[in-house]
């Protein structure tokens, strides 16, 4: 297969930054000013190609400038994934516990203790004080489900890190050149092999019949066809 090469971007990254922000000592325009590239007025997947290379100051030919990679990094940061926060495994159990539906079955189980042996009577009743118990170990048990099914997606999607590349292989000042993927900043042309794994979230702008396995994402067991 020859090389492919997609446009790269992030899709959590699309948001204009504060014009204060940008290093003063920069004289390359990162950026549009003429709003049109305000979070949620397009999408960086579908607009057209010509405007997405005038954003990013990239071409398909040479790729970005090596002048423009550390100001764009800067504002951008590096091409991870941020990992979930330890969960804390109380706390998770606490929210399973009294909240949902298992508020309303805490209510039944006290009003079956109660009423296996109300106020002023002398007799009880025990099947009202089994119903409470049963009831308390449904509250339980289900609650310890409910954790266990959250901490495997926790575990999951830590999981994605793995999914991606050490190195890339991309296209600056019209040379390839491998990099960590961490380097990869949004502007970036990618070149892609068979086989190779996509360092990020990317937009393809020249493929032919390239088909992406996704089954570890969205559990499609058959590779997708990609299109530009």
């Amino acid at each position: 297969m020859d090389n492919k090469s997609f446009e790269n971007d992030f899709k959590t990254n699309t948001i204009t930054p504060d014009q204060s922000s940008i290093p003063t000592d920069s004289t390359i325009q990162l950026w549009p000013t003429n709003g049109k590239s305000q979070a949620g007025e397009d999408n960086i997947h579908s607009i057209p190609i010509e405007e997405l290379y005038n954003r990013y100051h990239t071409n398909p030919q040479t790729g970005l400038s090596e002048d423009s990679i550390s100001d764009t990094r800067a504002y951008y940061g590096y091409n991870r994934l941020t990992p979930p926060e330890p969960p804390n495994y109380f706390l998770l159990l606490i929210k399973q516990l009294f909240t949902g539906f298992n508020s309303i079955l805490w209510f039944a189980g006290i009003l079956a203790f109660l009423a296996y042996k109300p106020f002023g009577e002398s007799k009880s009743a025990v099947s009202n004080l089994a119903l409470g118990i049963v009831i308390f170990i449904v509250i339980i048990c289900n609650s310890i489900l409910n954790v266990y099914q959250q901490l495997k997606s926790i575990k999951i999607v830590a999981a994605f890190s793995k999914l991606i590349p050490a190195l890339a292989t991309v296209r600056r000042d019209g040379r390839e050149q491998q990099i960590v993927t961490d380097e990869i900043v949004p502007g970036d042309i990618i070149l892609v092999r068979m086989g190779d794994k996509l360092p990020a979230d990317c937009r393809f702008i020249s493929c032919d019949g390239v088909k992406v396995n996704t089954s570890e994402l969205t559990g499609e067991s058959k590779p997708v066809s990609i299109t530009v």
